[in-house]
């Protein structure tokens, strides 16, 4: 159990990803002037909490093991691989809810639809989380 609480990498991690998810919360309180708990654990918006846990995860691993280690290869290939794969599936997510809207407008056009913030993530979402990770795991050692 020691081992847990030594694990400089997932810690850094869960840093990353803590940190873009409260950033998240308090730009929404600053803007709308009202809390937002769902900004929490919602995953789109900037920063990208993926990315930013994955880079801190993978500086850590790379200040630890060395960047040309196997662990280090590990962690940012995996990073990579999981925002890409975020991206698109919420890019499908989103292309996915706009069909449903347009059936629904035909089917029953005088039932008014909600709006809905587009799911996918941008490139400056995905931008600012891993500039965010990376600037953590070289400012906290």
């Amino acid at each position: 159990m020691t081992e847990l609480w030594i694990a400089r990498p997932l810690w850094m991690g869960l840093l990353g990803g803590a940190t873009a998810q409260t950033i998240k919360l308090l730009s929404f309180l600053l803007l709308e002037k009202q809390i937002n708990y769902r900004r929490l654990v919602e995953t789109d918006g900037a920063p990208n909490m993926h990315s930013a846990a994955f880079a801190a995860l993978a500086v850590s691993v790379a200040q630890m093991q060395g960047i040309g280690s196997l662990e280090f290869a590990v962690a940012a290939c995996f990073g990579a691989l999981v925002t890409v794969d975020m991206w698109n599936v919420k890019r499908a997510a989103s292309r996915q809810a706009e069909t449903v809207d347009l059936i629904l407008k035909r089917l029953r056009p005088n039932v008014p639809t909600r709006d809905r913030r587009p799911l996918s993530y941008t490139v400056l979402d995905v931008l600012t989380g891993t500039t965010l990770g990376l600037a953590l795991g070289l400012i906290v050692r």
